[in-house]
């Protein structure tokens, strides 16, 4: 089984269903309770990395299984992809972020602002759009799996952290999805929200410049070609 997509299928399906287990309320909270919320987060945390690492093995030791080979437009698509979400990103780490734990209360002080106004959740629509870009981009098997949880996790997160925070700050948070929206653009396009001059800074745009040129590099070095055809 080591060695096949079985075992990474496997690891996958561990990877993301521990995540929505040990989110679930009816799971955390008698777990909680019991060893207390730092006693939780820190055997979640271990849990979390555990299994990713296993997950990271199982890709690596994956046969490869060529299911498409990307196109010209897949791969300027893959990599315009990987340039938004690094913006998302930086962006929802780097503005006052209800979504993001520690945050919550100076994030629904400052209200939605900058990136927050194109999703309420930049990180994981960021990692949800990285993923989609590497299934564009590969049209490997294993790479379907591996980058097909991550993206949906991502999003499954995204939606638990709404019905999270709307639990624990009842009204505050029903007003912060009031003016923002789950979906990239939602809000925007809903005339709910618009986003003003001068609230994306320009460092924060810079950083993402740099994450994304950075990504580019560290694909160069593994030996991985994600340009089209051509491009050069």
């Amino acid at each position: 089984m080591i060695g096949s997509l079985v075992h990474l299928c496997a690891a996958a399906f561990l990877f993301v269903a521990s995540h929505l287990v040990l989110a679930a309320p009816k799971l955390r909270q008698p777990v909680a309770g019991a060893i207390g919320e730092w006693g939780f987060k820190g055997a979640y945390s271990l849990v979390s990395v555990a299994l990713f690492a296993w997950m990271i093995m199982a890709y690596r030791a994956a046969p490869e299984v060529e299911l498409f080979e990307p196109g010209t437009a897949m791969r300027h698509a893959s990599l315009t992809l990987m340039m938004i979400a690094a913006f998302l990103v930086i962006g929802g780490y780097t503005t006052p972020n209800p979504g993001i734990m520690g945050m919550e209360a100076v994030g629904l002080r400052a209200g939605p602002r900058g990136v927050l106004k194109i999703t309420r959740h930049p990180v994981m629509w960021g990692v949800a759009l990285w993923g989609v870009s590497h299934l564009l981009g590969t049209g490997d098997a294993g790479a379907m799996v591996f980058f097909g949880a991550l993206t949906v996790l991502a999003l499954a997160g995204a939606w638990h952290i709404d019905a999270k925070r709307r639990a624990s700050h009842g009204e505050a948070w029903k007003a912060f999805e009031a003016e923002t929206s789950f979906w990239p653009l939602g809000a925007i396009l809903a005339g709910r929200t618009k986003i003003e001059r001068g609230e994306t800074k320009w460092w924060q745009t810079l950083l993402a410049v740099l994450a994304y040129v950075g990504m580019l590099w560290a694909h160069a070095e593994m030996g991985l070609d994600v340009f089209p055809p051509g491009f050069f």
